[in-house]
């Protein structure tokens, strides 16, 4: 009766390769093991290239590029205080009621982004003066106002002003954003979008030709947003709801919206030079030229607000492009190249296996597609526990 053995030595692990290839999708720790033996050029670039995961359980991977683009046409622009503007507003020079007049006088009826690098704050204006200014505050729709803030281990509770802008975020592990418990200048008025300006003894770090800018705080275990973040997000018409925290440290704004790239600190690599600041009169005496985007500094503000307008621009312009979809090989395919290394396996060679390790991972790379290694890692140890067939000498 002639052997078995060589069938089964065949068809053994065809049948236990071809059987894993149906029933991958449904076993999570082999879809993990193949998203992290996948190779592909993106993955190398983790900078300004994002890899959307949501359908790997699908093998099916797309990379999105959000590389700054330098010729993004934004029309933003950052305007100061001066002392010609500050005359305009009036003699007290920044009053409670003269940034209501401002407000009153600057707001067009669409609802363009205005951003206030300083806490609307003052210790002795009169309750007519703060509810004139609350009011103005309340009708511009996309106002978002920076607050300068430290640590000094007070132990105080998030105040109450802070709480709508608090951001509903869990961190990934190993995340140690930048700490604050204390505001230095309570802002007099109420506000829906508050973003923390400046950090009083955080010394920002550089990298290369920028600047690592804190995008997230923390007061105690409230999540906030500094002010370039708080006036994208109010730039977008997004709520800090909308946010999402990828691993890896991928702040997307919505689904579609920009990506930035954070370290485990929470900053973003974004520019701190910015260009001279025209006076705020213009918006004073023609407010219909007001950009999309104004950013309003007062003699207050602090330095770091400088380059916020740059900051602003550069992170508008990170918008997510479709670079590439990669997607496993059809079914039949599959099955055939299963098939063919069956038959390489039989020649029982010892380079045989690592050799087609290599074709599948180097194949991936080459071709653009999802080549499952899980297959064929069962097909080599099912053929390890299949015995040779005995040789003619043998069976005599």
């Amino acid at each position: 009766m002639p052997s078995l053995r060589p069938s089964l030595s065949f068809l053994l692990p065809l049948i236990a390769g071809g059987g894993l290839l149906t029933k991958l999708p449904e076993i999570i720790p082999l879809v993990h093991f193949e998203l992290a033996s996948f190779l592909f050029p993106e993955r190398f670039q983790k900078d300004h290239c994002f890899v959307d995961q949501s359908e790997s359980n699908k093998f099916k991977l797309t990379s999105l590029d959000f590389t700054p683009d330098p010729e993004a046409n934004l029309n933003i622009k950052s305007y100061k205080l001066d002392k010609e503007s500050l005359n305009i507003m009036g003699a007290d020079g920044g009053s409670a009621i003269e940034w209501a007049q401002f407000l009153a006088q600057t707001r067009l009826d669409d609802d363009r982004l205005t951003v206030i690098t300083s806490s609307l704050s003052w210790d002795d204006a009169t309750e007519l003066a703060i509810l004139a200014l609350q009011g103005q505050v309340d009708n511009t729709p996309s106002l978002v106002i920076g607050l300068q803030a430290e640590f000094i281990n007070s132990e105080a509770p998030l105040p109450e002003y802070l709480k709508l802008s608090v951001i509903p975020l869990e961190t990934p592990d190993g995340f140690d954003l930048p700490k604050i418990d204390h505001i230095r200048r309570p802002p007099s008025i109420n506000s829906n979008s508050f973003g923390i300006s400046e950090i009083r003894g955080l010394k920002l770090e550089s990298a290369e030709d920028q600047t690592l800018i804190p995008m997230l705080v923390r007061w105690d275990s409230h999540i906030l947003p500094t002010l370039p973040l708080a006036s994208i997000l109010k730039s977008h018409r997004l709520t800090s709801a909308d946010l999402i925290l990828e691993e890896g440290g991928y702040l997307r704004l919505g689904a579609q919206g920009i990506i930035l790239k954070l370290d485990q600190k929470g900053q973003a690599a974004l520019p701190t030079t910015g260009r001279e600041q025209q006076s705020a009169s213009i918006l004073q005496i023609y407010p219909e030229q007001a950009e999309t985007y104004k950013i309003i500094s007062p003699s207050s503000a602090p330095k770091s607000t400088h380059s916020l307008e740059a900051q602003i621009k550069q992170a508008l312009s990170q918008k997510p492009v479709q670079k590439r979809t990669y997607k496993r090989w059809p079914l039949p395919f599959e099955v055939g190249l299963l098939l063919a290394f069956v038959l390489l396996l039989q020649l029982r060679k010892t380079w045989i296996e690592p050799f087609m390790l290599i074709c599948m991972i180097g194949g991936s790379v080459l071709a653009g597609k999802w080549m499952l290694l899980s297959p064929l890692v069962l097909m080599i140890i099912t053929f390890h526990f299949c015995p040779r067939s005995a040789s003619p000498h043998q069976k005599r």
